[in-house]
């Protein structure tokens, strides 16, 4: 199969990673900061840009509907793609739900703020990608879940060298396991949201790791649009 470049025009390991997604930033609340967050060593396999602080977009709270505009439908993905088994779909935490920020303690209450989810299979019968997005209350809640989900051994595999895509990233790759094929996933930070990629059945398609990064390039810049309130009009060529 063909590379894939990313442009703007007018379940298995996946489900696992979009739990991870929910829970990364869920024990405890009012932000979901840690003591321990201070001495956790960054992420194998991490991307950040040198020097540079600033942030690559504002600190929006996405709701269901914005992740969904966010969301690439088919017309965004690479040509010869197709819907995959798990349809776009988007949610928002109810109110109850959520932890409280004034401090108070509660049990089984989530930091995040909305989810979605899309699948799509590449041409041939070259594997799946699935994506998960999960949205924040602010910024600092999003980083924290970023560092958790990229330092949890159990979703670790081998980091792979990939460029930052965000305003931060971590690829690894995972061996095959008994129900399921080798896979690559990609955890992408943008703003207040993290998306969470992973090409299921990597070894069908010899191009799979650069495959994955021109979807998270797209998915980035689509979420980074939304945030900034823009069309998100990346698409995967």
């Amino acid at each position: 199969m063909r590379a894939v470049r990313w442009g703007t025009r007018n379940g298995g390991r996946a489900q696992a990673l979009a739990a991870a997604l929910m829970l990364g930033a869920t024990a405890g609340c009012g932000g979901g900061t840690d003591a321990r967050d201070a001495d956790r060593p960054a992420a194998a396999g991490t991307a950040k840009p040198a020097g540079s602080e600033a942030p690559a977009a504002p600190d929006t709270v996405l709701d269901a509907q914005a992740l969904r505009r966010a969301l690439p439908d088919l017309q965004s993905m690479p040509t010869g793609w197709r819907a995959g088994l798990v349809p776009l779909t988007v949610r928002d935490v109810p109110e109850a739900e959520r932890c409280r920020t004034d401090g108070e303690q509660q049990e089984n209450c989530t930091l995040h703020r909305s989810r979605g989810m899309a699948q799509y299979r590449p041409q041939g019968d070259a594997g799946v990608v699935d994506i998960a997005l999960t949205a924040y209350s602010d910024r600092r809640t999003s980083e924290t879940a970023y560092r958790n989900l990229t330092t949890s051994r159990s979703h670790q595999g081998s980091a792979l060298s990939m460029p930052r895509v965000g305003d931060e990233s971590a690829a690894f790759a995972h061996p095959r396991a008994p129900y399921a094929g080798p896979s690559i996933t990609l955890t992408v930070r943008v703003g207040t949201a993290v998306a969470g990629l992973t090409y299921q059945e990597a070894d069908r398609n010899r191009d799979s790791s650069q495959a994955l990064l021109s979807v998270a390039r797209m998915q980035a810049e689509r979420l980074l649009r939304t945030e900034q309130g823009r069309t998100p009009n990346a698409v995967a060529e």
